[in-house]
């Protein structure tokens, strides 16, 4: 079996059903938006962002404090329109958000994700503060995939060896706090389709390592540069806080997570929603039904932890 192909098929079938599932959720009031402004001058349409605002927001206001979204999805899945309502409903609390396009795994490796982040922070902090973001207070935040991608990001930023590795600069401001919903955070353990004891799990595993090294293999530079245990020791990363829930079917990779900030002596606080709550609270919960209780709770609670950070 081609388990490269596999995986592609099962994100395009988790895109359908998320497509579905779409057209039951509630829209969000008292946010606007600039949609798929480029941050590279090739066309390409993953080099797209999305702006979102207050609907009052005015240019000649002052100046918003920032929120910075990198999306999930399994590095193989989603785009910057998938988590709009969410983004709309944080924009509608204050904050100007930036959330971008990426690469997946299906067009590139790892390292061209990483580049394509950094592209997109280098737009912003060359056009945001004409745009009203306050680039002195920037939370990053991101689900799933998009936690693995929003820690590795901040580490790349704060090391010189990571930039050489992964062939980036650093962008010109600094990430204040992150907020990570459903975290998937290890590559040597990506058992997303199925448990380790199965053949499928075991090679769908391997699988995402490939496509994450690209055509180098295992000679690319940021080969063992891939997991946050191998990037976060040395750093200082500003505080961490984990949104997720006992229902959560990845919710081993926020054991990892929180390990790994604790081995490291990283600030951290946890969110965590029990069984008890109910058997809707699923992974990423919050950013698939931002109008759900529970949703509007999490991520009133992430927006209060920005503000005191």
């Amino acid at each position: 079996m081609d388990y490269k192909k596999y995986l592609a098929e099962y994100w395009k079938t988790i895109e359908e059903n998320n497509e579905k599932d779409y057209k039951f959720g509630v829209d969000v009031t008292g946010y606007r938006k600039e949609a798929h402004i480029p941050y590279e001058g090739d066309y390409d349409p993953d080099h797209t962002l999305n702006l979102y605002y207050p609907d009052s927001y005015r240019p000649c206001d002052a100046k918003l404090p920032v929120i910075i979204d990198i999306h999930g999805g399994g590095w193989m899945y989603g785009n910057v329109d998938v988590s709009e309502r969410y983004l709309g409903f944080l924009a509608s609390k204050g904050y100007a958000v930036m959330a971008m396009n990426y690469r997946l795994l299906q067009r590139t490796d790892l390292a061209g994700q990483i580049a394509d982040i950094f592209a997109a922070m280098h737009w912003l902090s060359q056009y945001g503060p004409d745009r009203g973001f306050d680039l002195s207070r920037v939370l990053l935040t991101g689900d799933s995939a998009g936690g693995h991608l929003s820690i590795l990001t901040e580490c790349i930023e704060l090391s010189r060896e990571l930039q050489e590795i992964y062939g980036v600069k650093p962008f010109d401001f600094s990430i204040n706090a992150i907020s990570v919903s459903s975290p998937v955070v290890e590559m040597d353990k990506l058992y997303i389709v199925a448990s380790e004891e199965t053949e499928l799990g075991r090679e769908t595993a391997k699988a995402y390592v490939e496509l994450m090294l690209g055509d180098k293999g295992k000679s690319a530079s940021w080969n063992h540069h891939m997991s946050i245990s191998e990037v976060v020791p040395g750093l200082s990363l500003p505080p961490v806080q984990i949104i997720d829930s006992e229902m959560d079917s990845l919710r081993t990779h926020t054991g990892y997570l929180i390990d790994i900030l604790k081995k490291n002596n990283q600030r951290y606080e946890t969110l965590t929603w029990s069984k008890e709550n109910g058997i809707h609270l699923m992974h990423v919960f919050n950013i698939g039904h931002w109008e759900w209780k529970e949703s509007i709770e999490a991520n009133e609670k992430m927006l209060e932890f920005f503000d005191r950070v």
